[in-house]
Order: C-alpha cells, then sequence, then structure tokens
C-alpha cells in the first residue's frame, strides 16, 4: 500500500511540475544528518530492560538533485546518507546502563514539490529508502537476536519537509525527515517484536551544475 501511494503521489508531482512550464536544473549536494531511532515496543517486560536513547547520531548526506520548474517546482534526488541512532540497554545482571549505537546507509530518493518566494524555497514530499549497509552487529544485541544483523529492511519509506534559500550558483537546505515505515523488526529470542523508525535533521549546502 506504501508503495502505490508512492507511486500516485509521484505521477501528481510530475503533473503539477508540467504546469510551471520553467527551467530544468541540476546540481550537486552534501551535508550533515542528525538522526535518532525511535523504538516502538510490543512487551512490557522487555521496554523495562530496553529504553530508547536521546542520543543524537551524527552522519553525512551527498548526492545530486535536479529541478524542474521555476516557482512552482519538482526536485527529485539521489543521495547517500549516512544515519542511525542508540539504545539503551539495562543488563540482567544488575550491571550499570550500557547504550548501544547503531548506524547504517541508505540511498535516499525523495520526490518533493516546492513554491519559491524569490531567494526561499518550501518543499516536502514521499521519499524512498533503500539499504547499502548496516552495523548492528554489537554482541549486546545478538544475545536478544542471532538476526540483528540481517533486520534491517531492504527498503523502506518516509517523508522530507524542510526549506532553502539560493544564492547564485548556492543553495542551503535544512530538511526535517520522518518514517512512514520501520527501519527494522527484530524477533527477539523470547518471541517478543519490536521495531525502530528513523527520524532526522538535514543540513545540505548544494552546488547548481546547470
Amino acid at each position: 500500500m506504501k508503495k502505490q501511494l508512492f507511486i500516485l503521489l509521484a505521477i501528481l508531482l510530475i503533473g503539477k511540475s508540467n504546469e510551471s512550464q520553467a527551467q530544468f536544473t541540476i546540481g550537486i549536494k552534501g551535508g550533515v544528518n542528525l538522526a535518532q531511532l525511535k523504538t516502538d515496543f510490543k512487551s512490557q517486560s522487555v521496554s523495562e530492560l530496553w529504553k530508547q536513547s536521546l542520543d543524537t547520531k551524527l552522519g553525512y548526506a551527498g548526492g545530486i538533485y535536479a529541478r524542474i520548474g521555476s516557482k512552482l517546482f519538482l526536485q527529485p534526488e539521489l543521495i547517500f546518507s549516512a544515519k542511525g541512532g542508540s539504545l539503551n540497554i539495562l543488563p540482567s545482571n544488575g550491571s550499570s546502563e550500557k547504550t548501544i549505537a547503531i548506524d547504517y546507509t541508505n540511498l535516499d530518493v525523495p520526490l518533493l514539490i516546492g513554491y519559491k518566494f524569490g531567494p526561499i524555497r518550501i518543499n516536502g514530499g514521499p521519499m524512498a529508502s533503500f539499504k547499502l549497509s548496516s552495523d548492528a552487529t554489537s554482541e549486546e544485541l545478538k544475545t536478544y537476536s542471532s538476526n540483528v544483523g540481517d533486520s534491517f529492511k531492504n527498503a523502506a519509506y518516509g517523508y522530507q519537509v524542510g526549506g532553502g534559500i539560493d544564492v547564485g550558483s548556492l543553495s542551503v537546505d535544512v530538511r526535517y525527515e520522518g518514517s512512514l515505515s520501520e527501519v527494522t523488526v527484530v524477533d527477539l529470542t523470547n518471541k517478543v517484536n519490536f521495531s525502530q523508525k528513523g527520524n532526522l535533521w538535514q543540513v545540505t549546502l548544494g552546488l547548481k551544475l546547470f
């Protein structure tokens, strides 16, 4: 259902961009992510041992974008994005709480529709995210699930909203990214499931090539 919704929104956005009759721009962009993982536990007994961490993970983002239109525009992107977060675990042996870092890298494909007010832009739209790599293999996690390293989904869906400013060939963007589907679903050895959704703030600097 989420995939069909993404395709439908893409078709609608392309139709909107054709109405704006104007220029076609291609550029490159790069910047940083400040990410978190939100955890949805399905068991109270497990949630007492596993806690969502408020820590944020600093990662990178970089890739290419195209912009079709002038005031009203469509902006598809291909972005390599390093994300992650952390979980707090209270070991059952009574030792102090541990924080486990989780890292993963995705190819993000946002399809944004936006509007320009002079040099200022606002934009938002759906995003598909495809797993490239993950590093969730710490021993603490493996004590709960032997398949943690394979738990990251190959594809997830979300959205991005934000704004930016253009100055000559340069652009600066600030966006919030949220999840519409889980990035992981882990089946614990005690038959209890938990899932994680990612969210982040992203700041990038872009350069228009032509």
